[in-house]
């Protein structure tokens, strides 16, 4: 991204015609003041980037396919989680809110159960090149947004790369690699029940590192070795222990752009007569679940009766233990969504004890931005600016631009965001940038989005 331009603005603001997206063949476009998230494809350019679309009836050999998603819990190894976590909450659960995970932490205890078809019938539709869903009537994608309200994670705070650098920390993260080492000498490998029973009980700051190193291993940000503990999530571990805040939505977030990707590939080369599936079955590490819910939560053909939310539980709890879908096919209720599929259902009061966010406003709103502005408006300026996402081990772009109204904002025709580096260091401070804008709009919640004629 250019930082000192016109294309380092977050929005802007112009006449334009607008129609609705839904029935544009039959309603009288209107001019009037719209508002759009950049960049936007310039009016010069008379060739705009268009991703490629699916070949849906050749990959259609996918509904076959025998994946596995590693995300998730058993029921046993959920029951003990869950013990472990309501034992260290109220020894904790301050901290916790203070490094932006308490919601998250409670969020894991819960079970969603996986249905392989829904989550491969949206990969036949992702594309790469922009890290949306390209869909018969538009594009869509989980966002940061998505990771925020589902997941519980913060989009603020340090890279999940960042080292420890305080004496104590140092001597923690040596401490807790030295029970590591332990721990393998007497079981070989450090597996997540064996790395569980060793730490419960203990009762010291130890634990609490324990526990949050297992945590980020499992739900958050798991590596190859699925069912290991990682020792490279020490130093983020280490961090939150301490209450200080961590950017987990970008680093999940490109997890899962990743594991799309790959699934992607995966089904093309499975579709292929040539391919040998029993001899590249990969496996998928990233939180996948969150794929599936996004699709429950916006898909009303495809979304199962969800269960009611108990005071104080995260909004993920509807979804716990839910099995039946109503959809017996998903890619034609994917297909066919042109009017059903909900851009901002998290504006949306229908949620029983469940509040909206505080930036979702009843009226539309302009902020003034600058160095003192305020942590929810930054909050907002992160879900809706083109970025890279740093994760444990990739780079994702990250291109809200291209489903504007999923955030309330109309949609023109999107411009290409430039790829600022695939090295973690450059695309972190492209995340982490200041906002150049002067002032800020933000749409009122009940605010039904347009595009351009």
């Amino acid at each position: 991204m250019v930082d000192s331009s016109e294309d380092a603005l977050i929005m802007e603001e112009r006449e334009e015609l607008m129609v609705s997206l839904v029935d544009y063949e039959q309603v009288i476009p209107i001019i009037r003041v719209a508002h759009f998230l950049k960049p936007t494809l310039p009016s010069a350019e008379k060739f705009p980037f268009f991703p490629s679309r699916p070949n849906i009836q050749e990959l259609r050999r996918s509904t076959s396919l025998k994946v596995q998603f590693r995300c998730g819990v058993s029921v046993s190894h959920l029951m003990k989680w869950a013990i472990w976590v309501n034992k260290l909450k109220p020894l904790y659960q301050e901290i916790w809110k203070k490094a932006g995970i308490f919601e998250a932490i409670t969020a894991s205890t819960f079970k969603i159960y996986l249905h392989n078809d829904l989550i491969i019938a949206l990969a036949e539709r992702w594309s790469a090149e922009t890290n949306t869903f390209i869909l018969p009537w538009g594009e869509a994608t989980v966002t940061l947004e998505d990771m925020a309200v589902l997941g519980g994670y913060s989009v603020l705070g340090h890279c999940v790369l960042n080292p420890i650098k305080t004496k104590e920390s140092v001597e923690m993260e040596k401490t807790i690699r030295e029970a590591y080492k332990v721990i393998r000498a007497r079981k070989k490998n450090v597996t997540q029940p064996v790395w569980m029973e060793h730490f419960t009980g203990k009762g010291d700051h130890l634990e609490h590192v324990a526990f949050l190193t297992l945590w980020l291993s499992r739900y958050v940000l798991p590596s190859r070795s699925y069912f290991k503990v990682h020792g490279a999530l020490f130093p983020v571990a280490i961090h939150l222990s301490q209450g200080i805040p961590v950017a987990l939505a970008p680093a999940v977030l490109a997890s899962i752009y990743r594991d799309l990707r790959l699934l992607k590939q995966f089904i093309i080369s499975s579709a292929s007569s040539r391919c040998n599936q029993d001899k590249s079955d990969p496996l998928f590490r990233a939180p996948l679940q969150f794929v599936q819910l996004w699709a429950w939560e916006r898909f009303s053909s495809l979304q199962p009766k969800p269960s009611i939310i108990c005071s104080g539980e995260p909004r993920l709890a509807r979804w716990h233990n839910v099995k039946k879908i109503n959809c017996v096919d998903p890619r034609s209720a994917i297909d066919s969504a042109t009017d059903l599929f909900l851009w901002r259902l998290y504006t949306i009061d229908t949620v029983k004890n469940w509040d909206i966010h505080k930036f979702y406003k009843e009226r539309e709103a302009y902020v003034v931005a600058g160095p003192k502005v305020g942590r929810e408006i930054l909050i907002f300026a992160r879900l809706i600016r083109a970025s890279e996402l740093v994760g444990m081990d990739c780079v994702e772009k990250y291109l809200p631009h291209r489903v504007s109204m999923q955030f309330g904002f109309d949609q023109d025709v999107p411009g290409c965001a430039n790829h600022t580096s695939d090295t973690p260091k450059i695309a972190w401070s492209n995340y982490d940038r200041p906002i150049t804008d002067d002032k800020l709009y933000i749409p009122s919640r009940l605010f039904e989005s347009d595009v351009t004629r």
